[in-house]
């Protein structure tokens, strides 16, 4: 059984032009919703940044917790950093949503 990219040197294609014209376009969604839901689960990682950079310097979310004292919350400190720290991920998901929605689907796909 020829592959798809077989298929292309047949059809006169050199290997690099099979893998940008057909593999790459093929494999594109998958490797795009990959990638952002890499790019949340980094954002989000509280605990590794809470137990190793928390005296000298702190991510966002490390950050964040430091609003809660007690005194009290600062709710309006932390709704200015929550919302700084979710816009990156709602802008990327919201230009890539469509490769997303086809990534995320297409194992669920069979043929």
């Amino acid at each position: 059984m020829i592959g798809i990219s077989e298929s292309t040197q047949v059809d006169g294609a050199t290997g690099l032009q099979g893998f940008f014209k057909v593999t790459l376009p093929l494999v594109r969604p998958g490797v795009i919703a990959t990638g952002l839901l890499c790019f949340v689960f980094a954002w989000n990682e509280f605990l590794l940044a809470v137990t190793l950079t928390y005296t000298n310097s702190a991510t966002m979310p490390v950050f964040m917790a430091s609003f809660m004292t007690q005194e009290g919350l600062f709710w309006g400190k932390m709704s200015a950093v929550a919302t700084t720290a979710v816009l990156p991920s709602v802008v990327l998901g919201w230009f890539t949503q469509k490769q997303l929605v086809q990534g995320l689907t297409m194992g669920a796909v069979k043929g």
